[in-house]
C-alpha cells in the first residue's frame, strides 16, 4: 500500500494541533482536502487518542451532508474517538438536554423576531399576504403563551415548527444553537470540555451564526482547537458564510495543490480564479487535458419576460449539437453536461411545462431557485419521498421500500400509530397503499397524489403545503399589480393541476440519474469530460450574468451579487473536469466577446470558436 505524503498544507495543520493552536485550510478545487482532514484526525488519534479516551473526551468533525459523513467515516474506520455528524444533528445533540435554555431563547429571541418578520408582511390591508401574516402571528403569540407548559423540544430533521408542541425546524436549530454558543459561557465551557477538537468541513456552506459561535467557543484557555476547511470559492448556497478565518489567535492555510485536473484546466483555473495558485499534483502532473470555448451567437428572445420561443430554444440546441461535432463530441453519453438554468435541459429532458411554470409569471426569484435546486416546498415531497417510494415499489425493492415508508410520515413509522400492529399486517397495508398511490399518479393529477398521501398520514407535510391543500384555488385573474405579492398561490394551483409525467423526468434530472445537470448539482463530483453551457437569457431572474463576469469591457460590470455569485458558481463548474473542459457561451456578440478574452488572456486563439445565426 503506497504510503501518503503530507503536503505543505499538512504539515502545517499538524504544527497547529502540537501547539494548540486553530486555523482554517483554504483548499482548492481538487486539492485533497478530505484527506487532509482526514490525516489531521488520525494524527490526533496516534498521538492524543488515549488521553483524550481516559478524558471520557471526543473530537469532533462537523460536515455539510450526509454524504459526506459517510465518506468521511468510512475513511477513519471504527473508532469511537470521533463524533462525526451533520451540523444539525451535532447541534441538537450537544443542545437538547438544555430545556430552560432553549424555552428562554425561543421566548425572548426566536419566536419575537419570527413575529417581527410577519408584522413587515402586514399593511393593514386585506391582501392574501397581510391576512396570512396576521393569523401567523396569532399563532406565534400563542406559541409564544404555551412555551412554558412545554416539558421538551424535540427535533427530527423537519422544515416547519410546532413551538406550543416542542417541535423545531431546522432554521430553530441554527438560530437557537447560535444563541445559546454564544450567550451562554458555560455551555461554552461544557462543550470545550468534551471536545478538545472540533472540526467544521465545508465551512463556507456552514451558516455565519454557526461560524461565529465557533469562533467564540475557541476564545480563551482550555477551550477547544477549530479547524476549518474549505474554500470560499465554492461556497454556492445563499445565506452561507463563504468566506471564513480562523479563531482568534489562529492561522490561515492555503492548500495549493490539485490532484484532480490535468494540466491545461488547472493553468484556465489559475487564470479564471487568480487568488489562489494551484499546480498539478499526483497521478495529473503528466495529464496535458484540453479547455475550449465556443461563442454561439444568441437570438434576441422572441416571447414576453425576455424568454425564448420553443423554437428559439431547438435552434439553440441545434447549434450545441455542432459545437459537440466541431469537438468530436457528438453521440457521447459519457460527457457531464452542466447548464445553469433548465430551458434547453427541459426539452431534451421531457418537463418543459413544469420549467416554465417555474419560471414564468408565477414564479419568484426564491421559486425559480428552489426549482433549479430542488429545494422548492412543493417539489421536495415529491423528490424525496413519493417518487422514490413509487420507483422502489415498480422495481420491487422492498428494502427500499420499507425504509421510506418508515421514514416519511406517521402511518408507518416505526414509533408511529401503528406500531402496535403486526408486522405481516403492516406489510399488507404497505401494499396497499403504495399500490392505490400508483393507481393516483398514473391516473390522477399532482393535487389528487398529495391529497392520498395527506389522508393515509403516509407523508408529514410541511404547513406551506397543507395550507394550499385546504384553501380553495384562486378564481380570480391572475394580475401582477393586484395580485403580485400573493403569486406563489397562482403557482401552487397550477402545480396541483399538473398530470406527474414531467415530474418522473424532472426527478430523474434532479437526482442525477441523467448526463445533464445543473452547476448547483455538481459540487464535490468531478468527471472525466465535461461540457458547460451558459446563457444569459436564461438566467432573466438576473442573479447571474457570466457574459458580464467573462467579459465585462464589451457586456458592462457585473453588479457585486453578479460578481459574487457567478464566480463562485463558474468555478465550481469549470473544475469539475479532470481531463477536458468545454464551454459553449451564448452571446449577442460574439466577435467582440472573443477578442476581450484573447486581450484577458483567459483564453488563446486555438481554444476559441465562433457559430454565428444563418
Amino acid at each position: 500500500m503506497a504510503v501518503r505524503i503530507p503536503t505543505e498544507a499538512d504539515i502545517r495543520v499538524a504544527a497547529c494541533l502540537a501547539e494548540n493552536r486553530s486555523f482554517a485550510m483554504i483548499a482548492g478545487a481538487g486539492a485533497g482536502k478530505t484527506s487532509s482532514l482526514i490525516e489531521a484526525l488520525e494524527l490526533i488519534k496516534s498521538q492524543k487518542g488515549s488521553l483524550l479516551k481516559r478524558n471520557g473526551q471526543k473530537v469532533a468533525c462537523i460536515t455539510y451532508t450526509k454524504r459526506a459523513v459517510q465518506v468521511i467515516s468510512s475513511r477513519l474506520g471504527d473508532s469511537e474517538l470521533f463524533i462525526v455528524s451533520t451540523l444539525h444533528s451535532f447541534l441538537w445533540g450537544e443542545m437538547k438536554t438544555f430545556t430552560d435554555d432553549i424555552r428562554r431563547a425561543l421566548a425572548e429571541s426566536r419566536i419575537p423576531a419570527l413575529i417581527e418578520k410577519e408584522k413587515i408582511k402586514d399593511n393593514g390591508g386585506q391582501s392574501q399576504t397581510a391576512l396570512k401574516a396576521r393569523k401567523n402571528i396569532e399563532r406565534l403569540t400563542q406559541d409564544l403563551d404555551a412555551l412554558p407548559e412545554v416539558l421538551y423540544f424535540r427535533y427530527d430533521d423537519a422544515a416547519f415548527s410546532d413551538y406550543s408542541k416542542g417541535k423545531l425546524s431546522h432554521e430553530d436549530i441554527i438560530e437557537l444553537a447560535g444563541c445559546l454558543l454564544i450567550g451562554k459561557p458555560i455551555l461554552q465551557k461544557a462543550f470545550g470540555y468534551r471536545y478538545p477538537y472540533v472540526f467544521v468541513d465545508e465551512a463556507q456552506d456552514t451558516f455565519p451564526i454557526i461560524i461565529d459561535s465557533f469562533h467564540k467557543i475557541a476564545e480563551g484557555e482550555g477551550l477547544p482547537i477549530v479547524g476549518f476547511f474549505g474554500d470560499p470559492w465554492q461556497q454556492i448556497y445563499d445565506k452561507r458564510a463563504g468566506s471564513f478565518c480562523p479563531p482568534a489567535g489562529g492561522i490561515e492555510i492555503n492548500k495549493t495543490e490539485n490532484f484532480r485536473c490535468s494540466t491545461s484546466v488547472i493553468s484556465f483555473l489559475n487564470r479564471f480564479r487568480g487568488d489562489l495558485e494551484q499546480y498539478p499534483a499526483g497521478k495529473n502532473r503528466d495529464k496535458e487535458g484540453s479547455v475550449k470555448i465556443t461563442l454561439i451567437e444568441a437570438e434576441r428572445p422572441s416571447e414576453p419576460r425576455n424568454r425564448y420561443s420553443d423554437s428559439q430554444v431547438e435552434r439553440s440546441l441545434t447549434r450545441m449539437d455542432q459545437a459537440l461535432r466541431d469537438w468530436e463530441w457528438e453521440g457521447r453519453t459519457d460527457v457531464v453536461r452542466l447548464f445553469l438554468v433548465r430551458q434547453m435541459i427541459a426539452r431534451r429532458i421531457g418537463f418543459t411545462e413544469l420549467h416554465k411554470l417555474f419560471t414564468g409569471d408565477y414564479a419568484s426569484s426564491i421559486a425559480q431557485e428552489g426549482y433549479e435546486s430542488g429545494n422548492h416546498y412543493l417539489l421536495k415531497p415529491i423528490i424525496r419521498f413519493i417518487w422514490p417510494l413509487l420507483e422502489a415499489s415498480r422495481t420491487y425493492n422492498i428494502r427500499s421500500l420499507v425504509e421510506l415508508l418508515t421514514s416519511i410520515g406517521p402511518a408507518f413509522k416505526i414509533d408511529g400509530k401503528n406500531k402496535s400492529r403486526s408486522l405481516k399486517e403492516m406489510v399488507e397495508k404497505a401494499r396497499e397503499v403504495v399500490s392505490v398511490l400508483d393507481s393516483k399518479w398514473t391516473d390522477g393529477n399532482v393535487r389528487d397524489v398529495l391529497e392520498y398521501c395527506r389522508e393515509v398520514e403516509l407523508i408529514d407535510f410541511s404547513d406551506r403545503i397543507l395550507e394550499h391543500l385546504e384553501r380553495e384555488p384562486r378564481k380570480e385573474v391572475f394580475n401582477a399589480a393586484e395580485f403580485g405579492q400573493e403569486k406563489g398561490d397562482w403557482l401552487c394551483d397550477k402545480f396541483f393541476e399538473m398530470q406527474t409525467g414531467e415530474l418522473e423526468k424532472y426527478c430523474d434530472f434532479i437526482r442525477d440519474n441523467t448526463n445533464y445537470s445543473t452547476q448547483h448539482g455538481v459540487k464535490g463530483e468531478e468527471y472525466h469530460d465535461v461540457l458547460v453551457v451558459v446563457d444569459d437569457i436564461e438566467a432573466a431572474w438576473n442573479n447571474y450574468n457570466f457574459c458580464k463576469l467573462l467579459a465585462p469591457e464589451t457586456f458592462g460590470v457585473p453588479t457585486e451579487g453578479q460578481q459574487h455569485r457567478g464566480e463562485k458558481l463558474a468555478y465550481v463548474s469549470f473544475s469539475r473536469a479532470e481531463d477536458n473542459l468545454r464551454i459553449l457561451l451564448y452571446t449577442s456578440k460574439i466577435q467582440e466577446a472573443k477578442e476581450e478574452l484573447l486581450r484577458k488572456g483567459l483564453f488563446s486563439e486555438e481554444q476559441i470558436s465562433l457559430i454565428y445565426v444563418d
